[in-house]
């Protein structure tokens, strides 16, 4: 029994690699700037979003801090963001838009948004690979702490991954929620600290901080990014518990509704 537990999960996990490599690999075949877009993409966000929040709305990070210092904490924010929005974005579209996989009943169907996660983990890789560049590039220093940055990110993509099938199941028996989900995370953006420090939304509604999971696993990569400091024990078991929990929600809701996709599709 155990045998037979353990190749059923290899051929999965094996299946997501795939899948999750296709993904990445077909999204920019035939691109003008390949791959390349997986960056240059949100480092346009990145410079727009630094402009406003730096010079047209500055946000107060800390006495004496440049833009150039506002930049950087944003862009550690960015990392973990691309990746939760990017694939919660898609995933309302995603059993619809592959529906023969769907109707393939020995196919394990969750695993095309696990595979959507598994490839915004590897763009958020890449953007560590920018990140670091440019702190080089722009005299900062570089921590140690940045070698915990991939298992940081790899929590977050647990995390993505368990959301993701929760919205994917749901975005094929309710077509809308494909047009209310950028409006979510477009709301998501603005309540998470993304766009400035947690210190700001708590010292104004402590519950946004509080009730949003993303909020202690940006501010612990953010951490092992800007500050060179990894999350404390506390800190540490929500970056465990969050996950768990929304990939448990996902298996849930998954098997509660995985029977009856075929027929909607």
């Amino acid at each position: 029994m155990a045998e037979a537990r353990a190749s059923a999960a290899r051929r999965y996990l094996e299946i997501v690699h795939t899948l999750a490599r296709r993904e990445f690999l077909v999204r920019y075949r035939g691109n003008l700037f390949g791959a390349l877009t997986a960056v240059l993409v949100p480092l346009l966000f990145l410079l727009t979003y630094t402009f406003v929040f730096s010079t047209l709305v500055p946000v107060r990070l800390h006495a004496g801090a440049t833009r150039t210092d506002y930049a950087f904490f944003f862009f550690a924010g960015l990392v973990g963001w691309t990746l939760f929005a990017e694939t919660t974005g898609r995933a309302p579209r995603l059993f619809t838009s592959q529906a023969h996989f769907v109707r393939k009943t020995l196919f394990p169907v969750s695993a095309l948004p696990v595979a959507s996660s598994l490839t915004a983990f590897y763009h958020s890789l890449l953007w560590l690979g920018v990140f670091a560049a440019a702190r080089v590039l722009a005299g900062g220093p570089l921590s140690g702490s940045l070698l915990a940055a991939p298992a940081l990110l790899a929590l977050l993509a647990l995390f993505t991954a368990g959301i993701a099938l929760v919205v994917a199941a749901l975005g094929a028996f309710v077509r809308d929620l494909a047009e209310w989900i950028g409006p979510v995370l477009s709301v998501g953006l603005f309540v998470s600290p993304i766009l400035y420090p947690a210190e700001r939304i708590a010292s104004v509604a402590p519950w946004l901080v509080t009730l949003n999971p993303l909020s202690p696993l940006i501010e612990g990569l953010r951490g092992a990014l800007l500050d060179g400091t990894l999350p404390d024990a506390t800190a540490l078991a929500s970056l465990v518990l969050w996950p768990a929990a929304a990939l448990g929600a996902g298996i849930l809701v998954h098997r509660r509704f995985r029977p009856l996709l075929a027929d909607v599709l």
